[in-house]
């Protein structure tokens, strides 16, 4: 009965994968964030049934997948986010600690994209990368014919292409950075979301440590403060080098975690003072302005040394 129960489960969640993968390519305005859930059937059913029915689930979604849309979109999904799905799954079915699942969800999302682009360079012959940025450079030109129909002067076009080309040239540069960041988040993201389905049914889990309370190593101080020096320096002398690209894919790491510091010294503060959670909540928000993130990335880098909330070595990030 066990075993009938599984196959059904499986059955039922591989379907749901080829769903989302097909609203996924449909539906570009919300497909990226389905691609974001998309090990979210494979995570359940690992929990629910084990690793061997939600190997066969990413298997069959995968093969259904590459019939139905493409085969290189279905090896996509499986390469990186089944194989998240089956990590985040196990870890989740054996209850291990959160920041251990966490960690181990992170390292196996970077190297499934590291496998995936070893397999697309050396068997596909194919650059996803550079197929990236012809598209984004496809895109200017028309952008800029869509401005001349509607009236938009030569000067303005120039501007804006202009402006365009260098959010695209940095773009490329944190790409390496960019990678690396994705991959504690789509652990994060799965993590949590799956909780909170399974919890819904039954399933109790250790919950997570309180974000007012993430606290970073001290030592990212001297790389964030090196790669301020280097990138300043370098840009100067050397913009095409590789030592600046990699200065300053280091200095937007260290700049995402301090600005992650700052905000949980926001939470604790809000939950110090007994306020509205939803002070905190808006604070989220306002990071999408350039401004109010450099604000916190300076507070998360002072709380890094001067530890205002007097946690560091009694909690755990």
């Amino acid at each position: 009965m066990h075993k009938a129960n599984a196959m059904v489960e499986a059955g039922i969640l591989a379907a749901i994968a080829v769903i989302m993968a097909i609203i996924a390519i449909y539906l570009p305005v919300i497909g990226v964030f389905i691609n974001f859930i998309w090990p979210l059937p494979i995570i359940v059913c690992g929990v629910r049934n084990g690793f061997k029915w939600s190997f066969l689930t990413t298997i069959v979604a995968g093969c259904i997948c590459a019939i139905i849309i493409n085969p290189l979109q279905a090896f996509l999904l499986v390469a990186v986010f089944g194989i998240l799905g089956l990590i985040l799954g196990e870890c989740m079915r054996r209850n291990t600690n959160p920041s251990k699942i966490l960690l181990l969800g992170s390292l196996g999302a970077l190297l499934a994209l590291i496998i995936n682009f070893v397999i697309a360079f050396l068997i596909m012959n194919i650059n996803p990368i550079s197929m990236l940025f012809d598209s984004l450079n496809t895109s200017l030109a028309q952008m800029a014919e869509f401005q001349r129909t509607h009236g938009v002067s030569e000067s303005d076009i120039a501007a804006s292409i202009a402006s365009y080309s260098k959010l695209i040239q940095m773009m490329r540069i944190i790409m390496p950075g960019a990678l690396l960041l994705s991959s504690p988040v789509l652990a994060f993201v799965n993590y949590w979301t799956a909780k909170k389905i399974l919890e819904k049914v039954g399933n109790r889990f250790e919950p997570l440590a309180p974000f007012r309370n993430f606290i970073i190593p001290r030592w990212l101080i001297l790389p964030y403060g090196l790669s301020l020096i280097a990138v300043g320096y370098f840009y100067q002398s050397a913009p095409n080098s590789w030592y600046y690209q990699l200065s300053v894919n280091i200095q937007m790491l260290c700049s995402t975690v301090f600005i992650i510091q700052g905000l949980a010294l926001a939470y604790w503060y809000v939950h110090k003072k007994n306020k509205s959670i939803w002070w905190a909540h808006s604070l989220t928000i306002l990071l999408f302005i350039q401004l109010f993130s450099l604000i916190l990335l300076w507070i998360g880098a002072f709380d890094c040394i001067a530890d205002f909330r007097k946690i560091r070595g009694t909690q755990n990030a």
